[in-house]
């Protein structure tokens, strides 16, 4: 599959392991398919790595299916969806997240479709306080383009 091999993506040994995880496509996920505990994921596109984030306070299962895979127009909850719509020029992170712009639902449609065409791979973690020295290390090896600090 091109875009599957870990040399050609951004990161070190840490970003490897990610890269070499099983992916499933989130237009087809499923909330069965994702695993309630800690962990961290990293979200792809064209076989590349373009987001990381955490599930720490929540499961996996919790954080990918609730707020991440949700349908609705609300992003407040999902910097994965605020950084998507900012990538489509639909309004800056900052601004949904503020609620100084209250995406439509045709920007909801459009920010859907996009990640429909992602794939999502994952890493469980023993604690959450495992997840989140993950999250910050593989942070440090390399940050996603749709990733913001």
């Amino acid at each position: 599959m091109p875009g599957r091999d870990p040399s050609a993506q951004g990161g070190g040994p840490l970003w490897a392991a990610m890269h070499a995880m099983p992916r499933v496509a989130m237009g087809e996920l499923r909330k069965a398919d994702l695993p309630e505990e800690p962990g961290v994921y990293a979200l792809y596109r064209d076989g590349r790595a373009v987001y990381v984030g955490l599930a720490e306070r929540q499961t996996l299962q919790g954080r990918i299916w609730k707020n991440h895979r949700g349908r609705g127009v609300s992003m407040t909850g999902s910097a994965m969806r605020r950084n998507v719509a900012e990538r489509l020029g639909i309004a800056s992170s900052a601004d949904i997240k503020a609620r100084r712009y209250q995406p439509t639902v045709e920007d909801a449609a459009k920010v859907v479709a996009w990640l429909d065409d992602c794939e999502i791979a994952w890493q469980r973690a023993a604690s959450q306080a495992e997840a989140a020295q993950l999250e910050r290390d593989l942070k440090r090896e390399w940050m996603p383009p749709l990733t913001k600090r």
